[in-house]
């Protein structure tokens, strides 16, 4: 008998015991101060900006760790986990794929590159790790948009966090 719900519920187990269950954690004045900007909704249905959702940023400027002032290809947040030799290989087939006469090849070079890294982050088994394999899952698919399986892997980590009750992050979904 299949029992396909099985992997799921327990991703979202996992994701629930990691995110501190049901019950929010306790708001202190340094997270008060700043409450406006981390109670945004991260819905695009709602109309925020994917920015709305980065977290505390300090008074003194400088924004969230791992913000990009500059426009750029830079993820807004970085992974807890180092991945070298994977962000090495993105941005070659990113650089490869943006450049004038770019082909198909290059295209779906630069979404296998950020499928590698999505699929990385997901098998982990960490739900801390499941908004950045759905931002490089969104950023693979630009390049590739047929690419079903990892449409399909994307697709079970945004089921995990609406199962959940949970607000889907926006990462990856920058222009």
């Amino acid at each position: 008998m299949r029992k396909p719900f099985i992997i799921p519920a327990l991703a979202a187990a996992a994701l629930l015991a990691a995110c501190g269950g049901a019950n929010p954690p306790a708001a202190t004045p340094a997270q008060n101060s700043n409450a406006q900007a981390n109670s945004a909704k991260t819905s695009l249905q709602h109309g925020t900006s994917p920015a709305a959702n980065l977290g505390v940023a300090s008074s003194h400027g400088g924004g969230a760790p791992g913000a990009s002032g500059s426009g750029g290809a830079a993820p807004a947040m970085n992974a807890p986990v180092q991945t070298p030799e994977l962000d090495a290989k993105i941005q070659k087939a990113e650089a490869k794929a943006r450049a004038s006469g770019a082909t198909e090849a290059d295209k779906k070079a630069a979404a296998a590159a950020y499928f590698e890294r999505a699929d990385f982050y997901r098998e982990q088994g960490s739900p801390v790790l499941y908004k950045f394999a759905l931002r490089d899952y969104r950023i693979g698919l630009r390049y590739d948009p047929g690419a079903k399986e990892s449409r399909a892997r994307m697709d079970e980590i945004v089921g995990i966090y609406r199962g959940m009750g949970r607000p889907v992050p926006e990462l990856g979904n920058e222009p």
